[in-house]
């Protein structure tokens, strides 16, 4: 039980990580010229989908943090009595 859900926390960190990730690359298509030369039309859509995907992704994590730490409480509940 408690590599599950030290593993849990570790993808629930992780995908704090990504979040990061995603949103820093899409505010750099949206807001800068950095890559303006290689990506010249679509910088701001994939920008935009970025954010959303990395919204999206950090969302579904938190989610599956949030059940299993239900799950866990309900099984410990459980094994108590």
């Amino acid at each position: 039980m408690k590599l599950k859900k030290g593993i849990n926390r570790v993808r629930f960190y992780l995908s704090f990580l990504l979040l990061g990730f995603y949103l820093t690359v899409g505010f750099i298509f949206l807001f800068t010229e950095v890559w303006a030369d290689l990506v010249p039309k679509g910088r701001y859509l994939i920008g935009l989908l970025l954010i959303i995907f990395g919204i999206l992704r950090f969302y579904i994590a938190y989610r599956r943090f949030d059940n299993k730490n239900i799950d866990f409480k309900e099984k410990d509940d459980v094994k108590q009595e």
